[in-house]
């Protein structure tokens, strides 16, 4: 009795499958048989020339379905209205989230933060507290929760307060835009207020905390 020939795609399932079940019966492998140096080369060098070899159509996958994906400008606008509601119904959590968390690693992230800015002296020396701007200035957010609203703050070191507004999910904070430099923190107040009277939304009328 003749053998019933096996097509390649069904070779290829099956090869696919029995790899699935060695890796998940040898979870551990790979930690207790570390590569050699020779061998990495030599996978990044694989690596390297399947990339180099790859077809017009691999490409565009890659640049569709790739870490860096580029969106249609339909894809962005849904993808805004999405983040948008998300923040609005989880505004509450997400704070709790990111407050919890940072103060349960508090110590840890005091050190990173002091290594980092040892590591970027430059950096350090434009963007810490101990080298503010020696000014205040207010600043706008447009669209900063993807309803068109706009948000009005004031600060002394833009690039900190951005970094906090993005990490609390605020939208759109890299085009923030700075429509006022003051000298001291009251007239910084009285702006501020001033702005928040006229519609824009902020911490200090409590309209937007």
């Amino acid at each position: 009795m003749k053998k019933k020939k096996i097509s390649t795609e069904e070779k290829k399932a099956r090869k696919k499958i029995t790899q699935a079940e060695w890796r998940k019966n040898n979870s551990d492998y790979d930690k207790n048989h570390p590569l050699t140096e020779e061998q990495k080369a030599k996978y990044k060098a694989t690596r390297i020339l399947k990339r180099a070899n790859r077809t017009p159509e691999e490409v565009e996958k890659d640049r569709v379905y790739g870490r860096k994906r580029i969106y249609t400008e339909d894809q962005e606008a849904r993808n805004k209205i999405w983040q948008a509601e998300y923040y609005q119904e989880n505004k509450a959590k997400i704070k709790k989230q990111t407050n919890d968390w940072y103060y349960d690693n508090l110590d840890r992230c005091k050190e990173v933060s002091k290594e980092w800015y040892k590591a970027n002296p430059l950096f350090s020396a434009k963007y810490s507290h101990k080298h503010d701007l020696g000014y205040w200035v207010v600043y706008l957010i447009h669209n900063f929760d993807g309803l068109n609203n706009i948000y009005c703050g004031m600060t002394q070191n833009i690039y900190r307060r951005m970094q906090d507004h993005k990490c609390k999910g605020k939208l759109n904070t890299d085009n923030y835009e700075i429509i006022k430099q003051l000298e001291t923190l009251e007239d910084a107040l009285e702006f501020e207020a001033y702005m928040h009277e006229q519609g824009y939304h902020g911490k200090i009328t409590g309209r937007y905390k």
